[in-house]
């Protein structure tokens, strides 16, 4: 336990890494070769936990932090660049990024959870619009995503956009909490530096 009360960030990473195994692959425990059902409804699944996370570490953030006390946008992302990396990750984050006050990005030169995992070749962005998240290797939509995602959850091992996946969920659970009925997508990637970038972008969607 660190200072503050909460579990050490090496233990986190290690339960990160087996939760996101488990969700994963406990479905597929024969052996038997998943189909692509079978791999959405696992993604889905991390997807779901990583916000269910996000809801509960807000607000025991908010109940224990006494420094969050707007709801602008730069509020929310400093929020989260400090206190809740400072509480996941022992530090803040490493650099922040902004265009206009509505478009953030948080980037993490190490990010800790990806330690211990398969990266895929392809560039992985995961993302969050509206409560669904989207996968792409370059193409939005067409076969080639299917090919990359079946060969990634078909090798026994999670891979980087996995974490991702239930990391912006942790995100979306937070915002939820904290930025309450207003718009944001949240996106992730990791870039060949070994730096992955969290998007927070508030821009209002034009109908």
């Amino acid at each position: 336990m660190n200072q503050v009360g909460f579990v050490s960030e090496s233990v986190v990473t290690e339960l990160t890494v087996e939760v996101v195994s488990y969700v994963l692959h406990g479905v597929n425990e024969k052996g038997i070769q998943p189909y692509e059902d079978d791999i959405g409804l696992n993604s889905k699944s991390v997807e779901k936990l990583g916000l269910f996370v996000g809801l509960r570490l807000a607000e025991r953030l908010l109940y224990r932090e006494v420094a969050f006390g707007g709801s602008t946008p730069t509020d929310v992302a400093r929020f989260i660049g400090q206190h809740v990396w400072r509480t996941a990750f022992g530090k803040k984050i490493d650099r922040m990024k902004h265009m206009d006050k509505v478009y953030f990005c948080l980037i993490d030169n190490n990010f800790r959870w990806l330690q211990g995992f398969t990266s895929l070749k392809a560039e992985r962005v995961v993302s969050n619009t509206d409560n669904f998240f989207h996968e792409f290797t370059g193409k939005p939509g067409g076969n080639s995503e299917t090919a990359v995602c079946l060969a990634a959850k078909t090798d026994g091992l999670p891979h980087h956009n996995d974490v991702l996946r239930y990391t912006v969920g942790i995100l979306r659970g937070i915002t939820q909490i904290i930025y309450p009925g207003g718009t944001i997508r949240i996106h992730a990637s990791r870039n060949e530096n070994a730096e992955t970038q969290f998007v927070l972008d508030f821009r209002q969607l034009v109908a």
